[in-house]
């Protein structure tokens, strides 16, 4: 239930807590003080957890070249329910003004041409120049003929990146503005926007360059970098035209990134809780105005660039953080009031002018009134998190605030922001990669950058092994080329089993040598740890985490991972149909699946047997269950069908089929019933014969 209203508040209030919450200065300051502790353990973690949840991703996108980070996952967030927004930019491509100097290393690109569009500044056509080497179909099936000229398409190009990334998700997904969202077993999704880059700065925005900033924020340095850095644009028009066919939106999304790293962490805190409110609120928003999402997140962004570029660096202290949220809540007011909100970077852009107008607006205004009216009780509303004001009023929710966490729980927070950033921003191993993360390594100042860039080493040096395996693979006749093959590249995977759960890697490749026992060992040395695996923080003091030694031994030990395989390296024969189509593997049910493999080429019953029953359990685990993965099912539709129990495996091969995880469009649960079916055919034929 939301609360929609003061009376409605007052209504549930505990009797302890007076109806009117009246605090003078010096208790306000006391209870910022406390809001500030809540907001760090709830919500933004500390600066060094912050920083480490950025650099991490900074550190990837400077290997990997291509995908930007964007939204709160990309700013140091990690609020529950928020989605991850990643840019992926089509790099054949030069976006370029008219006149502009093509460079270089322009010259073998695909040149478009930036022309004004009949909107709201902020927007642009793109028109068609050269065609350049490589130039992706998608962008080449998007452009349309216009008089003498040609153009490229938002929408044509849109939709056939929404068809690039249905097929890859194997289902169908639909356009979100200039995105697509692909939800990811259930824990969050992520919205993925195809975008083109121009390594120049839009005019529309030389205003913001050179704009008078009284308190020096931002500083010229960082303007100095954003201008340089360039920026994007996305494939979605302006929703107040009436033609945005070919309408690209400039998009600022780096540029609000370094914004917002370079707040101090007390913005970053009220920058939250103006998030934290928001998502309270919503409820509210979409019973009395029928939209909950006509304020957005963005429009709080834009509001603490404003308010911090016009107050002295002074405000922003820990006992006024209330008074800074209530600042920051005051422009809303105002901006909703005047019906126009400034675009940070192109003030002439009013982004309230699609929804926030007319009913809608005084309705919207009407509800922020309300709040306001309410003080500190605006932090007692909604229900998607428990309200802050609760937690603030407990006598002995206050006393655990006032106790400092020990050294060691710092350590282990840390250490968890690190494995759960590594997972998010797992690139892609290439040489440029390579160059690139040896190049950090030897000059890395810190355990983060080292244990970060290490990874990156490990996963390009199992590829090579890989692709050396993958040739033999194809053109051997016999188990000894093959096996001399596997031999010569298992050194190569060894950095790699290092890492946690990633020991699989290499087991899988003595189980391919037929060493099994060997195999089975490192199976059971990897389940318990498996077992720990989830998408979320993991519980690392429930299996006996310690904090001493340095940072990279430390991960090295309690990293856990999905598992990833394809045809074109280490090739499970078992798994055959799978591996044809890449696909993430749960690392505990394909160790117990393994495990299965190994004890029955040891003609090991009981140890089989055992595997087997685990991985039936395995089957109903809350994380790595086949409700999120549908490869859990398969594993034990293939261990039935190996005992020649084909009546169980084809049970299972249905419920792989039937599952609601992710990527079920590359699922050959299908084919292999097919073929469970036939054998079944010719083994009775046989008899009768």
């Amino acid at each position: 239930m939301y609360l929609s209203s003061f009376s409605e508040v007052l209504i549930m209030l505990p009797e302890y807590i007076p109806k009117k919450v009246m605090l003078d200065s010096r208790e306000s300051e006391r209870i910022s003080m406390l809001l500030s502790t809540h907001l760090e353990r709830k919500f933004t973690g500390t600066k060094e957890e912050v920083d480490i949840r950025r650099r991490v991703t900074v550190l990837g996108e400077y290997l990997d070249q291509m995908e930007v980070t964007c939204g709160s996952h990309g700013e140091g967030f990690r609020l529950r329910g928020s989605d991850i927004d990643g840019m992926l930019a089509d790099m054949t491509v030069a976006v370029i003004y008219p006149n502009q100097f093509i460079s270089r290393n322009m010259a073998s690109k695909t040149i478009l041409y930036i022309r004004e569009a009949d909107c709201r500044p902020g927007y642009v056509h793109l028109q068609f120049g050269q065609m350049g080497q490589g130039c992706r179909k998608r962008l080449f099936d998007s452009l349309v003929r216009v008089g003498n000229s040609t153009f490229l398409s938002s929408g044509m190009y849109r939709e056939l990146a929404v068809n690039f990334f249905s097929d890859y998700a194997g289902k169908t997904l639909e356009s979100n503005g200039p995105s697509c969202t692909v939800n990811s077993h259930g824990y969050t999704s992520m919205d993925i926007v195809w975008s083109l880059f121009c390594y120049s700065w839009p005019k529309e925005a030389n205003e913001w360059r050179t704009r008078t900033r009284l308190y020096g924020w931002p500083c010229q340095t960082l303007i100095d970098n954003i201008v340089d850095s360039g920026f994007f644009l996305v494939p979605v028009g302006d929703k107040c035209s009436e033609n945005t066919f070919l309408q690209w939106r400039i998009s600022f999304a780096k540029a609000e990134r370094s914004l917002v790293h370079s707040f101090t962490h007390i913005q970053f805190k009220v920058y939250a809780l103006l998030k934290y409110f928001l998502t309270q609120i919503k409820g509210t928003l979409a019973d009395t105005i029928g939209d909950d999402d006509i304020l957005c997140s963005y429009f709080l962004k834009i509001v603490m660039f404003h308010a911090i570029e016009n107050t002295s660096h002074k405000f922003w202290q820990e006992k006024n953080l209330f008074y800074c949220f209530w600042f920051c809540f005051n422009i809303l007011i105002a901006w909703v009031r005047a019906g126009y909100c400034p675009n940070y970077f192109i003030p002439t852009n009013n982004l309230f002018k699609r929804k926030v107008h007319g009913q809608h607006q005084q309705i919207l205004l009407d509800v922020l009134n309300n709040f306001y009216q309410m003080k500190w009780m605006c932090l007692s509303v909604g229900n998607h998190f428990d309200p802050i004001w609760w937690h603030l009023c407990n006598i002995s929710n206050q006393a655990e605030l006032l106790r400092p966490k020990t050294e060691q729980d710092i350590v282990f927070q840390q250490d968890i922001n690190i494995i759960d950033s590594l997972r998010f921003n797992s690139g892609i191993a290439n040489r440029t990669t390579l160059r690139k993360a040896l190049k950090v390594l030897s000059t890395s100042k810190s355990d983060l950058d080292e244990f970060f860039t290490y990874h990156h080493i490990t996963e390009y040096l199992y590829k090579i092994a890989s692709d050396q395996i993958y040739p033999d693979h194809v053109i051997a006749t016999d188990n000894k080329t093959r096996y001399r093959s596997l031999r010569k590249c298992k050194h190569w995977m060894i950095p790699r089993a290092s890492m946690g759960t990633e020991l699989l890697y290499l087991a899988t490749c003595h189980f391919l040598l037929g060493t099994f026992s060997k195999a089975l060992d490192m199976c059971k040395q990897m389940t318990k740890l498996a077992s720990y695996f989830t998408l979320s923080y993991p519980n690392l003091h429930t299996f006996g985490y310690c904090q001493s030694g340095q940072v990279l031994g430390r991960l090295q030990q309690i990293f856990t991972a999905e598992l990833f395989f394809h045809d074109q390296g280490i090739y499970l024969p078992h798994i055959c149909l799978e591996m044809k189509r890449p696909t993430e593997y749960p690392p505990l049910p394909y160790a117990v699946f393994l495990s299965f493999l190994c004890c029955h080429e040891l003609g090991d019953a009981r140890g089989r047997d055992a595997a087997l029953r685990q991985l039936t359990e395995v089957q109903c685990d809350t994380i790595q269950g086949g409700h999120r993965y549908w490869i859990v099912h398969t594993f034990l539709g293939i261990c039935y069908q190996m005992l020649g129990d084909n009546h169980r495996a084809i049970r299972a091969y249905w419920d792989s089929a039937q599952s609601k995880a992710i990527f079920q469009g590359k699922n050959p649960a299908m084919k292999r019933i097919a073929i469970v079916y036939l054998c079944m055919y010719a083994s009775h034929r046989s008899d009768r014969g």
